[in-house]
């Protein structure tokens, strides 16, 4: 079959932070708890007898503030469906949310096919000095509504 971006399985990319402070790719710490927490509900569900898949996001890309993370079921790459996109969004806000600010540091939340090495997507351009960010918090669309597709 040729690969078309259609075919392609869609992963999470996550920016968050900024470039040389303690906050660049906070994140992965959360994806790290996240993955812990679906371990210990996938071992727990084997011990009920109401057996649940293990769900596991591998990060297989970093550069600057971003990440590229493949989305396993059971260690079988798969494409991130959108009810994981939005439960990782809702744990990541529940966890970065600053009521000072009124956001979180996340700058980019994507659901979209892996870009390829570097984590040059095509929403980067000249004007945005290939960097782009979502003007506005991208969790808080997600914690108001969900997202639909």
């Amino acid at each position: 079959m040729k690969i078309t971006e259609n075919s392609q399985k869609n992963v999470l990319i996550i920016g968050s932070g900024s470039m040389g402070y303690g906050d660049q790719r906070i994140h992965d710490m959360w994806i790290d708890k996240f993955n812990l927490f679906s371990k210990v509900e996938h071992e727990s569900s084997i011990k009920k007898g109401k057996y649940k898949p293990l769900i596991t996001l591998e990060g297989i890309d970093w550069c600057g503030t971003r990440t590229v993370y493949n989305y396993l079921v059971n260690g079988v790459h798969k494409s991130l469906p959108l009810n994981v996109f939005n439960d990782v969004g809702l744990y990541l806000w529940n966890h970065l949310f600053n009521p000072n600010t009124g956001r979180t540091p996340v700058h980019l939340f994507l659901r979209q096919s892996d870009p390829g090495l570097g984590i040059c997507i095509p929403q980067d351009t000249r004007e945005n000095f290939f960097s782009f960010r979502e003007k506005n918090d991208p969790l808080e669309k997600i914690y108001l509504e969900g997202l639909d597709k």
